[in-house]
């Protein structure tokens, strides 16, 4: 059985996650971050990827950080394979499928003017030179190119087609099949933003109130889409306003307990 936990930034996905796996009951991945786990093989590339997202996030380049998005969830697929293989629920902070019919359109709000100037050159510049190699062969590996800006751009593109084609677009794109069940964390985006400003890492590109607004809108599209084209993927909300972390961990280990116990339904 697997299941995926999606939500705007700032819901709580990875510290409910976090305490899932401590359970030990349910294995854990994230869909962006394999580095999360310090036994993954992927786990340096990981890293790395995220410092030139952090790199994008510096530079406001919707298209550079679209393209390092796509080049980490092209990572899900080998580690949800790998994680598979415990036998136990998998769960999945974010997923490959649901999340991009949530953030492309969210992305394609922010876009700015079309043309990289320099900003291409200057991400680069802003990675560690060992983490840049990295990224720039896993780059070549993925597209048989160098050069960030056309894939990203690409990828944005697919937020101006209908969600079936987007379906079909990336899971083609990253080997990856729907999820038994998907579990949306909702809350207010003023309440995920005080969340989010409490971090320790710089803000994301995304994280701010105009951006996450349409996309915690757009995850209610998505999902809505979702039930009535698949309904084989069973879809559930869980409300944390005024709701603590241990409140909310034990609503979603309860639905990823009730819908694995029905068996997969693929």
């Amino acid at each position: 059985m697997r299941a995926a936990v999606v939500g705007i930034d700032g819901t709580g996905k990875t510290t409910v996650l976090r305490r899932m796996r401590e359970r030990g009951d349910v294995t854990v991945v994230h869909a962006i971050r394999a580095h999360d786990d310090p036994h993954s093989p992927y786990a340096a590339l990981s890293r790395a990827l995220a410092g030139a997202s952090a790199a994008a996030d510096a530079l406001g380049r919707v298209q550079l950080k679209l393209a390092v998005l796509y080049l980490q969830l092209c990572l899900y697929g080998p580690t949800e394979r790998q994680a598979s293989r415990s036998g136990r629920p998998l769960v999945s902070d974010r997923h490959p499928l649901i999340d991009p019919l949530a953030y492309l359109p969210m992305f394609a709000r922010a876009e700015r003017e079309g043309a990289p100037g320099g900003d291409v050159e200057a991400w680069w510049r802003g990675q560690e030179p060992r983490d840049a190699r990295a990224v720039r062969d896993w780059l070549v590996a993925r597209t048989a190119g160098a050069d960030p800006w056309p894939l990203g751009t690409d990828f944005l593109y697919q937020a101006t087609r209908p969600p079936q084609d987007v379906l079909a677009y990336v899971s083609r794109s990253f080997g990856v099949t729907l999820p038994d069940t998907v579990v949306l964390l909702d809350l207010p985006v003023e309440d995920a933003l005080a969340r989010t400003r409490n971090r320790e890492r710089r803000d994301e590109l995304h994280e701010r109130a105009d951006l996450l607004s349409l996309a915690r809108q757009h995850y209610d599209i998505a999902l809505a889409w979702l039930s009535r084209a698949r309904p084989e993927v069973s879809v559930h909300r869980v409300d944390c306003r005024g709701r603590t972390v241990a409140e909310v961990t034990e609503a979603v280990h309860a639905v990823v307990t009730r819908e694995g116990g029905g068996g997969a339904r693929r």
